[in-house]
């Protein structure tokens, strides 16, 4: 999920992360419209990861690159969310049932429970493993795509759900493949300007979110779910990266990409450890939807200093090694 250290940034690419960042903070809380927002905002995340993906010239190389990028900041804030709640309970007087060898165990096997939102950048190594075991034809993508497709949609018919990152890739892959595809329109992308169009296909764009889902229902994808439909799965997905592209095309011509490259930079740091927050921020009775939306700004501005505070003092935080003087 992010880009080459020798690329340009695109401004409307680190919106959109943040934007879907803020969408899962958001769906957290459950409030009122939180099935529109699992409707998309993994999804999202999937296919960002897709259309900035690089194949690693060596398995060296690819590696080192998801050890530090995505591995050990999985661990250290799987840890994190776990040793909060533990100490809480600890404070409280109360219980809390883990066993460390066993949740490290159960980690490395890609256990959803271990991770919490972290599940998704476990299975981002997958991803990115297969892709590298492939060779780079658009064809193999497609059947690939088929083929996880079909395995999604099998496991749907058997009703088997199993919270694990490994299984988790059946749902989260095709988007995956879609970003790929979609690689090629990226000036096509950056280049739009033209905001009556921009403001039709945000229409039609939210407009399918919101038909998605009242039909397919919740996908939840940490179950590798994919609600009750896959077509409509797809759609809704798409429909809300659509949507997110728009208003991130909007934030970019606005005076604030420092911010927006800040929180782009620490979106594990922010997914990984929003949820203690927004565990305490849920427990206030008598919350309405706004208030919710309220919270989650004020979560990801929260993070900016502490974004600014890893860069400086612990960087493996954010998925990167420290920076040689």
């Amino acid at each position: 999920m992010k880009d080459n250290s020798t690329t340009v940034r695109i401004p409307w690419i680190d919106w959109m992360k943040v934007l879907a960042i803020l969408s899962i903070v958001w769906g957290h809380f459950f409030s009122t419209c939180y099935l529109y927002l699992y409707v998309f905002s993994v999804q999202v995340f999937c296919v960002i990861s897709g259309f900035l993906y690089k194949k690693s010239p060596d398995w060296k190389t690819f590696l080192k690159k998801n050890f530090w990028q995505l591995f050990v900041p999985t661990l250290l804030l799987s840890v994190a969310q776990h040793l909060e709640a533990y100490l809480r309970c600890m404070a409280l007087g109360d219980h809390y049932d883990i066993s460390w060898p066993w949740f490290f165990k159960w980690l490395l096997l890609g256990n959803d429970w271990c991770m919490g939102p972290c599940w998704y950048f476990y299975s981002l190594i997958v991803m990115r493993l297969i892709m590298q075991l492939l060779p780079e034809k658009r064809w193999v993508y497609a059947l690939l795509f088929v083929a996880l497709s079909a395995g999604a949609i099998y496991l749907h018919h058997i009703d088997y759900e199993a919270a694990n990152a490994n299984v988790n890739v059946l749902v989260c892959m095709p988007f995956f493949l879609i970003g790929v595809f979609l690689k090629p329109l990226k000036a096509a992308f950056s280049g739009l300007h033209h905001y009556l169009l921009e403001t039709v296909l945000l229409v039609v764009a939210l407009a399918l979110v919101y038909a998605s889902g009242k039909l397919n229902g919740y996908p939840w994808m940490y179950l590798n779910g994919f609600g009750s439909n896959f077509v409509l799965f797809i759609m809704g997905g798409m429909a809300g990266a659509a949507a997110l592209y728009v208003v991130s095309l909007w934030l970019s011509r606005l005076p604030y990409r420092s911010m927006a490259l800040t929180l782009s930079k620490g979106s594990i740091l922010i997914i990984g450890l929003h949820i203690i927050i927004v565990r305490r921020l849920a427990e206030l009775p008598d919350r309405m939807w706004m208030e919710d939306l309220l919270f989650s700004i004020l979560i990801m501005l929260l993070f900016i200093p502490i974004i600014q505070l890893a860069e400086r003092f612990c960087p493996l935080l954010l998925g990167r090694l420290p920076e040689k003087k």
